[in-house]
Protein backbone atom coordinates (compact mmCIF):
# COMPACT_ATOMS: atom_id res chain seq x y z
CA UNK A 1 0.00 0.00 0.00
CA UNK A 2 1.23 3.98 -0.25
CA UNK A 3 3.49 5.10 1.96
CA UNK A 4 3.15 7.51 4.90
CA UNK A 5 2.53 10.96 3.23
CA UNK A 6 5.54 12.48 5.22
CA UNK A 7 7.55 9.90 2.53
CA UNK A 8 5.85 11.30 -0.26
CA UNK A 9 7.31 14.09 -2.69
CA UNK A 10 5.61 15.72 -5.20
CA UNK A 11 7.30 17.63 -8.11
CA UNK A 12 5.43 21.52 -8.92
CA UNK A 13 6.38 22.57 -12.15
CA UNK A 14 4.67 25.63 -13.41
CA UNK A 15 6.68 29.28 -14.43
CA UNK A 16 4.07 31.20 -12.49
CA UNK A 17 5.69 31.05 -8.69
CA UNK A 18 2.50 32.27 -6.80
CA UNK A 19 0.57 29.12 -8.54
CA UNK A 20 3.33 27.16 -7.77
CA UNK A 21 3.39 28.33 -4.40
CA UNK A 22 -0.65 27.61 -3.89
CA UNK A 23 0.05 24.17 -5.11
CA UNK A 24 2.71 23.14 -2.18
CA UNK A 25 0.07 25.01 0.41
CA UNK A 26 -2.86 22.61 -0.77
CA UNK A 27 -0.31 19.53 -0.71
CA UNK A 28 1.33 20.74 2.62
CA UNK A 29 -2.23 21.08 4.21
CA UNK A 30 -2.59 17.51 3.46
CA UNK A 31 0.69 16.29 4.69
CA UNK A 32 2.43 16.00 1.59
CA UNK A 33 6.30 17.59 0.99
CA UNK A 34 6.85 19.31 -2.43
CA UNK A 35 9.44 21.04 -4.71
CA UNK A 36 8.97 23.70 -7.02
CA UNK A 37 10.20 24.18 -10.24
CA UNK A 38 9.54 27.04 -12.28
CA UNK A 39 10.60 26.52 -15.78
CA UNK A 40 10.05 23.36 -17.97
CA UNK A 41 14.10 22.88 -18.04
CA UNK A 42 14.37 23.05 -14.02
CA UNK A 43 11.92 20.64 -13.75
CA UNK A 44 12.93 18.27 -16.11
CA UNK A 45 16.75 18.18 -14.04
CA UNK A 46 14.75 18.21 -10.60
CA UNK A 47 12.35 15.35 -12.17
CA UNK A 48 15.51 13.59 -12.82
CA UNK A 49 17.55 14.20 -9.40
CA UNK A 50 15.23 13.96 -7.24
CA UNK A 51 13.00 10.83 -8.39
CA UNK A 52 9.12 12.21 -7.17
CA UNK A 53 6.71 10.11 -6.83
CA UNK A 54 4.52 12.41 -8.66
CA UNK A 55 4.99 15.16 -11.01
CA UNK A 56 2.07 18.63 -11.06
CA UNK A 57 2.76 19.68 -14.25
CA UNK A 58 1.45 23.14 -15.81
CA UNK A 59 0.90 23.50 -19.71
CA UNK A 60 0.88 26.68 -20.41
CA UNK A 61 4.78 27.70 -19.99
CA UNK A 62 7.27 29.92 -21.98
CA UNK A 63 10.39 28.01 -23.83
CA UNK A 64 9.21 24.84 -23.17
CA UNK A 65 5.56 24.07 -22.55
CA UNK A 66 4.15 21.21 -20.21
CA UNK A 67 4.03 18.75 -23.44
CA UNK A 68 7.88 19.31 -24.51
CA UNK A 69 8.65 18.46 -20.68
CA UNK A 70 6.32 15.84 -20.44
CA UNK A 71 7.71 14.01 -23.75
CA UNK A 72 11.25 14.18 -22.41
CA UNK A 73 10.27 12.93 -19.48
CA UNK A 74 8.59 10.10 -20.74
CA UNK A 75 12.00 9.31 -23.18
CA UNK A 76 14.17 9.31 -20.17
CA UNK A 77 14.52 5.79 -18.50
CA UNK A 78 14.57 7.26 -14.96
CA UNK A 79 11.40 9.55 -15.00
CA UNK A 80 9.41 7.73 -16.91
CA UNK A 81 6.81 5.84 -15.13
CA UNK A 82 6.95 9.06 -12.54
CA UNK A 83 3.01 9.54 -12.89
CA UNK A 84 2.43 13.32 -14.05
CA UNK A 85 -0.96 14.80 -13.64
CA UNK A 86 -1.61 17.85 -16.05
CA UNK A 87 -2.80 21.34 -14.75
CA UNK A 88 -4.68 23.22 -17.69
CA UNK A 89 -7.31 25.41 -18.04
CA UNK A 90 -10.92 24.17 -17.58
CA UNK A 91 -11.52 25.62 -21.71
CA UNK A 92 -8.62 23.18 -23.12
CA UNK A 93 -10.08 19.75 -24.05
CA UNK A 94 -7.47 19.73 -26.79
CA UNK A 95 -4.94 20.11 -24.10
CA UNK A 96 -6.09 16.96 -21.86
CA UNK A 97 -6.17 14.62 -25.00
CA UNK A 98 -2.71 15.66 -26.26
CA UNK A 99 -1.64 15.08 -22.87
CA UNK A 100 -2.72 11.76 -22.08
CA UNK A 101 -1.51 10.85 -25.98
CA UNK A 102 1.85 11.28 -24.32
CA UNK A 103 1.46 9.91 -21.49
CA UNK A 104 0.03 11.76 -18.38
CA UNK A 105 -1.62 10.24 -15.80
CA UNK A 106 -4.68 12.34 -15.63
CA UNK A 107 -5.21 16.09 -15.41
CA UNK A 108 -7.02 18.67 -13.87
CA UNK A 109 -8.90 21.60 -14.55
CA UNK A 110 -7.91 25.39 -13.00
CA UNK A 111 -9.32 26.81 -11.27
CA UNK A 112 -8.00 23.41 -8.71
CA UNK A 113 -10.02 22.46 -5.94
CA UNK A 114 -7.91 21.07 -3.15
CA UNK A 115 -9.96 17.87 -2.13
CA UNK A 116 -9.97 16.95 -5.88
CA UNK A 117 -6.11 17.69 -6.13
CA UNK A 118 -5.77 15.56 -3.32
CA UNK A 119 -7.89 12.54 -4.02
CA UNK A 120 -6.26 12.54 -7.78
CA UNK A 121 -2.36 12.73 -6.53
CA UNK A 122 -3.31 10.06 -3.88
CA UNK A 123 -4.80 7.37 -6.44
CA UNK A 124 -1.58 8.02 -8.80
CA UNK A 125 0.87 7.65 -6.16
CA UNK A 126 -1.04 4.62 -4.95
CA UNK A 127 -0.69 2.97 -8.47
CA UNK A 128 2.54 4.04 -8.77
CA UNK A 129 3.89 2.24 -5.66
CA UNK A 130 2.06 -0.48 -6.15
CA UNK A 131 3.60 -0.91 -10.15
CA UNK A 132 7.03 -0.10 -8.61
CA UNK A 133 6.52 -3.20 -6.09
CA UNK A 134 5.38 -5.64 -8.43
CA UNK A 135 7.90 -4.94 -10.88
CA UNK A 136 10.65 -4.73 -8.12
CA UNK A 137 8.96 -8.20 -6.93
CA UNK A 138 9.12 -9.20 -10.38
CA UNK A 139 12.74 -8.57 -10.56
CA UNK A 140 13.33 -10.27 -7.47
CA UNK A 141 11.86 -13.55 -8.59
CA UNK A 142 13.34 -13.26 -12.34
CA UNK A 143 16.80 -12.90 -9.99
CA UNK A 144 16.32 -15.73 -7.48
CA UNK A 145 15.55 -17.81 -10.61
CA UNK A 146 18.71 -17.04 -12.37
CA UNK A 147 20.46 -17.97 -9.10
CA UNK A 148 18.68 -21.06 -8.70
CA UNK A 149 19.72 -22.37 -12.66
CA UNK A 150 23.31 -21.12 -11.84
CA UNK A 151 24.03 -22.42 -9.33
CA UNK A 152 22.20 -26.27 -9.78
CA UNK A 153 24.73 -25.90 -12.82
CA UNK A 154 27.81 -26.63 -10.35
CA UNK A 155 28.41 -29.67 -8.73
CA UNK A 156 31.83 -28.61 -7.34
CA UNK A 157 31.99 -26.95 -4.24
CA UNK A 158 34.53 -24.93 -4.47
CA UNK A 159 33.43 -23.93 -7.78
CA UNK A 160 29.79 -23.18 -5.98
CA UNK A 161 31.52 -21.14 -3.48
CA UNK A 162 33.02 -19.00 -6.46
CA UNK A 163 29.86 -18.51 -8.46
CA UNK A 164 27.37 -17.74 -5.23
CA UNK A 165 30.19 -15.20 -3.93
CA UNK A 166 30.20 -13.43 -7.86
CA UNK A 167 26.35 -13.74 -7.51
CA UNK A 168 25.97 -11.76 -4.13
CA UNK A 169 28.46 -9.30 -5.41
CA UNK A 170 26.45 -8.83 -8.68
CA UNK A 171 22.51 -8.64 -6.76
CA UNK A 172 23.65 -6.94 -3.42
CA UNK A 173 24.89 -3.07 -2.39
CA UNK A 174 27.93 -4.12 -0.65
CA UNK A 175 31.63 -3.09 -0.59
CA UNK A 176 32.66 -6.71 1.06
CA UNK A 177 31.72 -10.19 0.83
CA UNK A 178 32.62 -13.10 2.28
CA UNK A 179 31.28 -16.73 2.03
CA UNK A 180 31.83 -19.47 5.08
CA UNK A 181 31.72 -23.19 4.56
CA UNK A 182 31.32 -25.07 7.82
CA UNK A 183 31.42 -28.37 9.09
CA UNK A 184 28.90 -30.21 11.52
CA UNK A 185 30.75 -29.01 14.48
CA UNK A 186 30.39 -25.21 12.51
CA UNK A 187 33.96 -25.14 12.35
CA UNK A 188 34.56 -22.98 8.90
CA UNK A 189 36.46 -25.39 6.21
CA UNK A 190 36.31 -23.20 3.16
CA UNK A 191 36.20 -19.52 2.74
CA UNK A 192 36.08 -16.99 0.34
CA UNK A 193 36.12 -13.82 0.10
CA UNK A 194 35.70 -10.13 -2.32
CA UNK A 195 35.03 -6.93 -2.37
CA UNK A 196 32.36 -5.11 -4.78
CA UNK A 197 34.75 -4.90 -7.60
CA UNK A 198 34.85 -8.75 -7.72
CA UNK A 199 38.52 -8.84 -7.12
CA UNK A 200 38.95 -12.43 -4.91
CA UNK A 201 41.09 -11.15 -1.75
CA UNK A 202 42.91 -13.34 0.78
CA UNK A 203 41.87 -10.95 3.64
CA UNK A 204 40.05 -13.41 6.76
CA UNK A 205 36.97 -11.73 8.76
CA UNK A 206 36.70 -13.71 12.39
CA UNK A 207 33.06 -14.09 12.32
CA UNK A 208 32.79 -16.62 15.64
CA UNK A 209 30.68 -14.12 17.51
CA UNK A 210 28.16 -13.40 14.68
CA UNK A 211 28.09 -17.32 14.33
CA UNK A 212 26.58 -17.81 17.81
CA UNK A 213 24.27 -15.33 16.99
CA UNK A 214 23.22 -15.60 13.55
CA UNK A 215 22.86 -19.55 14.09
CA UNK A 216 19.99 -19.48 16.37
CA UNK A 217 17.58 -17.22 13.88
CA UNK A 218 16.19 -18.50 10.84
CA UNK A 219 16.87 -15.06 8.84
CA UNK A 220 19.44 -12.97 8.46
CA UNK A 221 21.12 -10.44 10.95
CA UNK A 222 21.60 -7.18 10.94
CA UNK A 223 24.17 -5.80 12.54
CA UNK A 224 26.14 -1.91 13.52
CA UNK A 225 29.77 -2.64 13.51
CA UNK A 226 30.53 0.43 14.88
CA UNK A 227 28.38 0.44 17.93
CA UNK A 228 28.09 -3.34 18.79
CA UNK A 229 32.01 -3.85 17.62
CA UNK A 230 31.27 -7.85 16.28
CA UNK A 231 33.70 -8.12 14.05
CA UNK A 232 37.28 -6.74 13.25
CA UNK A 233 36.34 -4.93 10.33
CA UNK A 234 35.96 -0.53 9.27
CA UNK A 235 32.80 -1.11 8.07
CA UNK A 236 29.85 0.38 9.41
CA UNK A 237 27.42 -2.10 8.53
CA UNK A 238 27.11 -5.95 8.19
CA UNK A 239 24.36 -8.23 7.48
CA UNK A 240 25.01 -12.12 8.09
CA UNK A 241 22.22 -14.91 6.83
CA UNK A 242 22.79 -18.76 7.98
CA UNK A 243 23.33 -20.91 4.85
CA UNK A 244 20.68 -23.51 6.70
CA UNK A 245 18.76 -26.47 5.71
CA UNK A 246 16.88 -29.32 7.62
CA UNK A 247 18.21 -27.13 11.23
CA UNK A 248 21.84 -27.85 10.13
CA UNK A 249 24.37 -24.99 9.65
CA UNK A 250 25.99 -25.57 6.07
CA UNK A 251 27.80 -21.71 6.21
CA UNK A 252 27.26 -18.29 6.18
CA UNK A 253 27.21 -15.16 3.85
CA UNK A 254 28.43 -12.24 5.32
CA UNK A 255 27.87 -8.72 3.57
CA UNK A 256 29.99 -5.47 5.16
CA UNK A 257 29.33 -1.30 3.74
CA UNK A 258 29.06 1.81 5.04
CA UNK A 259 25.51 1.82 4.05
CA UNK A 260 22.49 -0.56 5.71
CA UNK A 261 20.71 -2.92 3.37
CA UNK A 262 17.18 -1.88 2.23
CA UNK A 263 14.16 -4.35 3.75
CA UNK A 264 13.70 -6.18 0.14
CA UNK A 265 17.20 -6.60 -0.64
CA UNK A 266 17.57 -8.55 2.31
CA UNK A 267 14.63 -10.75 1.34
CA UNK A 268 16.66 -11.09 -1.81
CA UNK A 269 19.65 -12.04 -0.22
CA UNK A 270 17.75 -14.82 2.23
CA UNK A 271 16.41 -15.68 -0.98
CA UNK A 272 19.60 -16.48 -1.95
CA UNK A 273 20.57 -18.36 0.73
CA UNK A 274 17.83 -21.16 0.78
CA UNK A 275 18.84 -21.52 -3.27
CA UNK A 276 22.30 -21.62 -2.38
CA UNK A 277 21.90 -24.58 0.89
CA UNK A 278 20.37 -26.47 -1.37
CA UNK A 279 22.80 -26.39 -3.97
CA UNK A 280 25.41 -26.92 -1.47
CA UNK A 281 24.24 -29.62 -0.20
CA UNK A 282 23.49 -31.31 -3.74
CA UNK A 283 27.41 -30.70 -4.44
CA UNK A 284 28.02 -31.54 -1.39
CA UNK A 285 26.20 -35.44 -2.13
CA UNK A 286 27.78 -35.47 -5.64
CA UNK A 287 31.40 -35.17 -4.00
CA UNK A 288 30.91 -37.55 -1.42
CA UNK A 289 28.98 -39.69 -4.20
CA UNK A 290 32.51 -39.12 -6.86
CA UNK A 291 34.98 -39.91 -3.66
CA UNK A 292 33.52 -43.36 -2.25
CA UNK A 293 35.02 -46.30 -2.79
CA UNK A 294 33.81 -49.43 -4.98
CA UNK A 295 33.17 -51.59 -1.76
CA UNK A 296 31.09 -48.76 -0.12
CA UNK A 297 29.00 -48.33 -3.20
CA UNK A 298 25.64 -50.00 -2.57
CA UNK A 299 25.33 -48.93 0.61
CA UNK A 300 26.56 -44.99 -0.44
CA UNK A 301 23.42 -45.33 -3.14
CA UNK A 302 21.10 -45.98 -0.40
CA UNK A 303 22.03 -43.78 1.42
CA UNK A 304 21.53 -40.90 -1.45
CA UNK A 305 18.49 -41.88 -2.50
CA UNK A 306 17.30 -41.24 0.70
CA UNK A 307 18.95 -37.74 0.77
CA UNK A 308 17.99 -37.01 -2.79
CA UNK A 309 14.09 -37.89 -1.09
CA UNK A 310 14.51 -35.71 1.51
CA UNK A 311 16.23 -33.26 -0.82
CA UNK A 312 13.61 -33.14 -3.40
CA UNK A 313 10.59 -32.87 -0.46
CA UNK A 314 12.67 -29.93 1.20
CA UNK A 315 12.89 -28.26 -2.44
CA UNK A 316 9.02 -28.53 -2.75
CA UNK A 317 8.76 -27.23 0.30
CA UNK A 318 10.64 -24.05 -0.19
CA UNK A 319 8.70 -23.88 -3.40
CA UNK A 320 5.71 -23.76 -1.43
CA UNK A 321 6.77 -21.57 1.27
CA UNK A 322 8.13 -18.84 -1.79
CA UNK A 323 4.33 -19.19 -3.46
CA UNK A 324 2.93 -18.80 0.22
CA UNK A 325 4.55 -15.67 0.91
CA UNK A 326 3.59 -14.17 -2.57
CA UNK A 327 -0.11 -15.63 -2.49
CA UNK A 328 -0.11 -13.92 0.96
CA UNK A 329 1.34 -10.20 -0.16
CA UNK A 330 -2.16 -10.72 -2.45
CA UNK A 331 -4.80 -12.10 -0.87
CA UNK A 332 -5.81 -9.32 1.44
CA UNK A 333 -6.98 -7.57 -2.00
CA UNK A 334 -10.10 -9.95 -2.64
CA UNK A 335 -10.24 -10.99 1.05
CA UNK A 336 -13.35 -8.46 2.16
CA UNK A 337 -15.49 -9.34 -1.06
CA UNK A 338 -15.02 -13.03 0.12
CA UNK A 339 -16.22 -12.43 3.38
CA UNK A 340 -20.00 -12.04 3.23
CA UNK A 341 -19.71 -15.42 0.96
CA UNK A 342 -18.11 -17.12 3.51
CA UNK A 343 -20.65 -16.08 6.78
CA UNK A 344 -23.75 -16.28 3.88
CA UNK A 345 -22.45 -20.16 3.35
CA UNK A 346 -21.92 -21.17 6.94
CA UNK A 347 -25.50 -19.90 7.90
CA UNK A 348 -26.72 -22.01 4.84
CA UNK A 349 -24.97 -24.92 6.21
CA UNK A 350 -26.75 -24.23 9.53
CA UNK A 351 -29.80 -24.12 8.34
CA UNK A 352 -29.50 -26.98 5.98
CA UNK A 353 -28.46 -29.48 9.29
CA UNK A 354 -31.39 -27.27 11.35
CA UNK A 355 -33.90 -28.37 8.53
CA UNK A 356 -34.41 -24.84 7.45
CA UNK A 357 -35.20 -23.95 4.25
CA UNK A 358 -31.99 -21.89 2.51
CA UNK A 359 -33.58 -18.83 1.70
CA UNK A 360 -33.07 -17.44 -1.74
CA UNK A 361 -32.36 -14.37 -1.00
CA UNK A 362 -28.56 -15.68 0.47
CA UNK A 363 -28.10 -17.24 -2.73
CA UNK A 364 -28.54 -14.67 -4.62
CA UNK A 365 -26.65 -12.62 -2.36
CA UNK A 366 -23.47 -14.96 -2.68
CA UNK A 367 -23.81 -15.55 -6.00
CA UNK A 368 -23.67 -11.67 -6.64
CA UNK A 369 -20.44 -11.26 -4.21
CA UNK A 370 -18.71 -13.81 -6.45
CA UNK A 371 -19.94 -12.52 -9.75
CA UNK A 372 -18.00 -9.12 -8.29
CA UNK A 373 -15.26 -11.01 -7.45
CA UNK A 374 -14.73 -12.21 -10.79
CA UNK A 375 -16.02 -8.87 -12.69
CA UNK A 376 -12.89 -7.38 -10.32
CA UNK A 377 -10.40 -9.58 -11.14
CA UNK A 378 -11.30 -9.41 -15.29
CA UNK A 379 -11.58 -5.76 -15.20
CA UNK A 380 -8.24 -5.72 -13.79
CA UNK A 381 -6.74 -8.09 -15.77
CA UNK A 382 -8.09 -6.15 -18.86
CA UNK A 383 -6.54 -2.61 -17.03
CA UNK A 384 -2.92 -4.90 -16.75
CA UNK A 385 -2.85 -6.40 -20.00
CA UNK A 386 -3.98 -2.93 -21.98
CA UNK A 387 -0.68 -0.88 -19.70
CA UNK A 388 1.40 -3.70 -20.11
CA UNK A 389 0.66 -4.38 -24.05
CA UNK A 390 1.70 -0.77 -25.45
CA UNK A 391 2.45 -1.92 -28.83
CA UNK A 392 0.03 -4.39 -30.00
CA UNK A 393 0.22 -6.61 -33.25
CA UNK A 394 -1.59 -4.47 -36.34
CA UNK A 395 -3.17 -5.66 -39.38
CA UNK A 396 -6.42 -4.39 -41.53
CA UNK A 397 -9.67 -5.08 -39.48
CA UNK A 398 -13.33 -5.41 -41.51
CA UNK A 399 -15.33 -2.93 -38.36
CA UNK A 400 -18.79 -5.22 -39.69
CA UNK A 401 -16.86 -8.92 -39.16
CA UNK A 402 -15.80 -7.98 -35.58
CA UNK A 403 -19.27 -6.65 -34.54
CA UNK A 404 -20.71 -9.39 -35.51
CA UNK A 405 -18.15 -11.26 -34.04
CA UNK A 406 -19.00 -9.60 -30.76
CA UNK A 407 -22.85 -9.73 -31.29
CA UNK A 408 -22.02 -13.60 -31.60
CA UNK A 409 -20.51 -14.31 -28.27
CA UNK A 410 -22.99 -11.85 -26.58
CA UNK A 411 -26.33 -12.77 -28.96
CA UNK A 412 -27.96 -15.35 -26.26
CA UNK A 413 -27.05 -13.17 -23.15
CA UNK A 414 -28.33 -9.88 -24.73
CA UNK A 415 -31.50 -11.77 -25.37
CA UNK A 416 -31.98 -13.29 -22.12
CA UNK A 417 -31.53 -9.63 -20.96
CA UNK A 418 -34.66 -9.00 -23.16
CA UNK A 419 -32.32 -6.49 -25.06
CA UNK A 420 -32.95 -6.11 -28.82
CA UNK A 421 -29.83 -5.71 -30.73
CA UNK A 422 -30.26 -3.81 -34.60
CA UNK A 423 -26.79 -3.67 -36.70
CA UNK A 424 -26.74 -1.70 -39.15
CA UNK A 425 -22.87 -1.34 -40.33
CA UNK A 426 -21.02 -1.03 -43.58
CA UNK A 427 -19.94 -4.71 -45.00
CA UNK A 428 -17.11 -3.06 -46.66
CA UNK A 429 -15.32 -0.72 -44.05
CA UNK A 430 -11.84 -1.65 -42.62
CA UNK A 431 -9.21 0.34 -40.45
CA UNK A 432 -5.99 -0.51 -39.13
CA UNK A 433 -5.53 -1.74 -36.03
CA UNK A 434 -5.60 -4.86 -33.08
CA UNK A 435 -8.78 -7.08 -33.63
CA UNK A 436 -8.53 -8.17 -30.16
CA UNK A 437 -8.50 -4.87 -28.97
CA UNK A 438 -11.60 -3.38 -31.05
CA UNK A 439 -13.86 -6.43 -30.12
CA UNK A 440 -13.19 -5.69 -26.36
CA UNK A 441 -14.44 -2.36 -26.81
CA UNK A 442 -17.33 -2.86 -29.25
CA UNK A 443 -17.99 -5.62 -25.95
CA UNK A 444 -17.45 -2.64 -23.21
CA UNK A 445 -19.74 -0.52 -25.21
CA UNK A 446 -22.53 -3.26 -25.45
CA UNK A 447 -22.12 -4.30 -21.68
CA UNK A 448 -22.42 -0.34 -20.83
CA UNK A 449 -25.78 -0.33 -22.64
CA UNK A 450 -26.95 -3.72 -20.83
CA UNK A 451 -25.76 -1.90 -17.51
CA UNK A 452 -28.28 0.92 -18.23
CA UNK A 453 -31.43 -0.86 -19.21
CA UNK A 454 -32.52 -3.66 -16.17
CA UNK A 455 -35.32 -3.94 -17.76
CA UNK A 456 -34.87 -4.74 -21.37
CA UNK A 457 -34.62 -2.24 -24.32
CA UNK A 458 -32.74 -2.12 -27.68
CA UNK A 459 -29.30 -1.04 -29.03
CA UNK A 460 -28.86 0.09 -32.35
CA UNK A 461 -25.73 0.05 -33.96
CA UNK A 462 -24.43 1.73 -37.11
CA UNK A 463 -22.05 3.31 -38.92
CA UNK A 464 -21.13 6.70 -40.97
CA UNK A 465 -18.63 6.88 -43.40
CA UNK A 466 -16.44 10.36 -44.77
CA UNK A 467 -13.51 10.72 -46.44
CA UNK A 468 -11.14 10.20 -43.14
CA UNK A 469 -12.64 8.45 -41.02
CA UNK A 470 -15.90 5.93 -39.59
CA UNK A 471 -17.79 6.12 -37.09
CA UNK A 472 -19.79 3.54 -35.39
CA UNK A 473 -22.51 4.84 -32.90
CA UNK A 474 -23.65 3.08 -30.17
CA UNK A 475 -27.70 4.25 -29.25
CA UNK A 476 -29.06 2.58 -26.13
CA UNK A 477 -32.81 3.18 -24.58
CA UNK A 478 -31.22 3.19 -21.50
CA UNK A 479 -31.66 5.30 -17.88
CA UNK A 480 -28.69 7.71 -19.64
CA UNK A 481 -25.87 9.09 -17.65
CA UNK A 482 -25.98 12.13 -15.16
CA UNK A 483 -24.44 15.54 -16.44
CA UNK A 484 -22.15 15.88 -13.80
CA UNK A 485 -20.68 12.76 -14.48
CA UNK A 486 -20.29 12.95 -18.42
CA UNK A 487 -16.94 15.46 -18.40
CA UNK A 488 -15.12 12.07 -16.27
CA UNK A 489 -17.16 9.32 -17.82
CA UNK A 490 -13.60 8.06 -19.79
CA UNK A 491 -11.60 8.30 -16.62
CA UNK A 492 -10.93 5.17 -14.20
CA UNK A 493 -12.62 4.39 -11.49
CA UNK A 494 -15.52 6.65 -12.45
CA UNK A 495 -18.95 4.63 -12.80
CA UNK A 496 -22.52 5.51 -12.04
CA UNK A 497 -23.01 1.74 -10.94
CA UNK A 498 -22.83 0.40 -7.55
CA UNK A 499 -21.07 -2.76 -8.44
CA UNK A 500 -19.03 -0.88 -11.28
CA UNK A 501 -14.98 -0.42 -11.42
CA UNK A 502 -14.88 2.14 -13.59
CA UNK A 503 -12.33 0.63 -15.92
CA UNK A 504 -14.27 -0.55 -18.36
CA UNK A 505 -14.70 3.09 -20.50
CA UNK A 506 -11.35 4.07 -19.62
CA UNK A 507 -9.74 0.82 -20.92
CA UNK A 508 -12.13 1.55 -24.27
CA UNK A 509 -11.11 5.37 -23.83
CA UNK A 510 -7.17 4.26 -24.23
CA UNK A 511 -7.58 1.32 -26.95
CA UNK A 512 -9.27 3.79 -29.55
CA UNK A 513 -6.57 6.84 -28.56
CA UNK A 514 -3.80 4.32 -29.42
CA UNK A 515 -5.59 3.87 -32.59
CA UNK A 516 -5.33 7.21 -33.58
CA UNK A 517 -8.92 7.82 -33.26
CA UNK A 518 -11.53 8.74 -30.36
CA UNK A 519 -14.99 8.20 -28.33
CA UNK A 520 -17.27 11.02 -27.58
CA UNK A 521 -20.75 10.34 -26.20
CA UNK A 522 -23.89 11.97 -25.85
CA UNK A 523 -26.85 11.26 -23.19
CA UNK A 524 -30.22 12.48 -21.86
CA UNK A 525 -31.54 11.50 -18.80
CA UNK A 526 -34.05 8.90 -19.07
CA UNK A 527 -34.08 8.69 -22.79
CA UNK A 528 -30.42 7.23 -23.62
CA UNK A 529 -27.26 7.53 -24.54
CA UNK A 530 -24.92 7.30 -27.75
CA UNK A 531 -21.81 6.24 -27.25
CA UNK A 532 -19.87 6.97 -30.84
CA UNK A 533 -16.33 5.80 -31.85
CA UNK A 534 -14.13 7.33 -34.59
CA UNK A 535 -11.83 5.68 -36.58
CA UNK A 536 -9.61 6.54 -39.13
CA UNK A 537 -10.52 4.35 -42.45
CA UNK A 538 -8.56 2.51 -44.51
CA UNK A 539 -9.91 3.67 -48.35
CA UNK A 540 -7.40 1.98 -50.38
CA UNK A 541 -8.49 -1.41 -49.29
CA UNK A 542 -11.60 -0.76 -49.93
CA UNK A 543 -11.17 0.92 -53.28
CA UNK A 544 -9.02 -2.81 -53.80
CA UNK A 545 -12.15 -4.97 -52.44
CA UNK A 546 -14.58 -3.02 -54.55
CA UNK A 547 -13.03 -3.66 -57.83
Amino acid sequence: MTDHVENVLVLVIDDQKPAAELLSRMLASYGYKSVCAHSGEDGIEQAKRLLPDLILLDVMMPVMDGFEVLKILRQNESTANIPTIMVTAKDQPNDVAQGLQLGADDYIPKPIEPRELIARAKSKIEAHHLRRDLQTRTTDLEALLRVSEELNTNLRVDDLLKLLLYLVIDLMPCDFAAIYRTDDASNVTNYIASYANGELVEHYVDIRRLANVAGNNNGAVKFNNAAENYIEASYEHGIIVTLKLADETHGYILLLGNNPLHDSRIRMLEGIARQATLSLRNAELYELKANLADELEAKVQERTRELEDAQQLLIRSEKLASVGRLAAGIAHEINNPLTPILLIMEDMLEDINNGIAVSASDIEETLKSAKRISRIVERLLQFTRQRENDYPSMEVVNINDALQNVFALSRKFLEHEKIDIDVRVDPSIYVHGNRDQLEQVFLNLLLNSKAAMPDGGSVKISSQVTDREIRIDFADTGTGIPPEMIDNIFEPFVTSKEDGTGLGLFISYEVVTNHNGQIDVKSELGKGTVMSVRLPRIEDLEEEIED
